[in-house]
């Protein structure tokens, strides 16, 4: 027989009992645990009854740490960074991180998040000039389109004389 472990999954105890069973030499299966147990790792890596799923505890454990917000003194750094060049060398984001006390994971991110933040502003800009612009427009419009109105009211008289002066039987008497 194979001496390296393996492991068997057995539910037909009952719909809520069941078994694990290892076979072989068990040690090297659970040696993680042991590892993870021996550096005082707080979280439970598996359920040991139906029970635990339900326990608010485990959920706790597991919910991520809380964002820790920027100092002022660190945004206005990043910010003026962020004006001097809105990208971000290799060099750079290791220089700033370590002159702010951050990851440069997070340096890098607030320059991500910055970058968005400035695109959508750029937008919005740029789409308030379009709108003005076409506001504009389409006010020289309504003033074009209402002297061409009156410049036609002005015309059809003039077409209509000039077209009955034009009749043979009129011209007599005119």
């Amino acid at each position: 027989m194979d001496s390296s472990p393996h492991l068997i999954f057995d539910s037909s105890l009952s719909s809520t009992r069941a078994r694990l069973l290892v076979l072989g030499d068990g040690n090297s299966i659970f040696r993680g645990l042991r590892s993870a147990e021996e550096h005082g790792a707080t979280k439970r890596l598996f359920f040991t009854s139906p029970d635990e799923i339900y326990e608010e505890e485990y959920y706790e454990e597991q919910l991520p740490e809380k964002k820790r917000r920027l100092t002022p003194d660190q945004v206005n750094l990043l910010e003026r960074r962020f004006e001097e060049e809105n990208t971000l060398e290799p060099e750079r984001k290791s220089e700033l991180a370590r002159k702010l006390g951050m990851q440069p994971r997070q340096v890098v991110v607030w320059f991500q998040n910055q970058c968005a933040r400035w695109k959508n502003k750029q937008l919005e800009q740029d789409f308030d000039r379009l709108k003005s612009s076409y506001e504009s427009l389409l006010a020289d419009h309504a003033a074009l389109f209402k002297d061409n109105e009156g410049l036609r009211l002005e015309v059809i008289p003039l077409f209509l004389l000039r077209s009955i002066k034009s009749l043979p039987i009129l011209q007599v008497g005119l």
